[in-house]
């Protein structure tokens, strides 16, 4: 049996999950392009500054490179991130009755004995959990599926679920479901 059928209302356990290469490849490549491109008005400025073009640096390039800078260190970041995804040591996401581990968010699995709240990540594109003990968490804004997303404070971890080789349905659903049969609580009942 594979990790995609179903035993019940979960999948087969344990559900791995990896970066899709078929999605996050062209994004790299394309946010790479499109920050070497955004690249060139400061590298033209640049060659005038130090007399290789044979010409003074003019007022509207240095107002073109400067916001097109902006925009270079943007998607070399996204790309740099795609990419770093794209080459972690796999499974990259693993879900299984004891725990989740993203290599992406902790260096280690988190139990579910230390979740107490579990509840979507604002937008979808991942899910919370808030834990018993604080844990360093990471999380990059510049990763598909938490684009936006501020760093989550101590003792949450979120774990994206978006860009996966799986879809972000099952990925959300299984760890929500598996959370709440081992005692978390969905936040709604925490205001009651």
């Amino acid at each position: 049996m594979t990790g995609a059928q179903t035993t019940g209302a979960l999948p087969d356990l344990p559900l791995v999950a990896n970066p899709s290469r078929l999605w996050l490849s062209p994004i790299a490549a394309i946010a790479l392009f499109a920050g070497l491109v955004a690249l060139l008005p400061t590298l033209l400025l640049l060659a005038s500054l130090v007399g290789l073009l044979g010409m003074h640096p003019s007022v509207e390039l240095t107002l073109l490179a400067l916001p097109t800078l902006a925009v270079a260190v943007f998607f070399l970041a996204v790309g740099s991130v795609v990419i770093g995804d794209l080459r972690l040591m796999r499974p990259v996401l693993t879900i299984d009755e004891h725990g989740v581990f993203d290599r992406r968010v902790t260096d280690s699995p988190i139990a579910w004995s230390d979740v107490v709240e579990v509840a979507p990540a604002p937008g979808g594109g991942g899910v919370l959990l808030a834990l018993k003990t604080p844990l360093e968490t990471r999380l990059s804004p510049y990763r598909a599926g938490t684009a936006g997303f501020r760093q989550p404070a101590a003792g949450l971890a979120n774990i994206p679920v978006r860009a996966m080789d799986r879809p972000a349905k099952l990925l959300a659903e299984t760890l929500t479901a598996l959370a709440l049969r081992n005692g978390a609580i969905p936040p709604a009942e925490e205001a009651a």
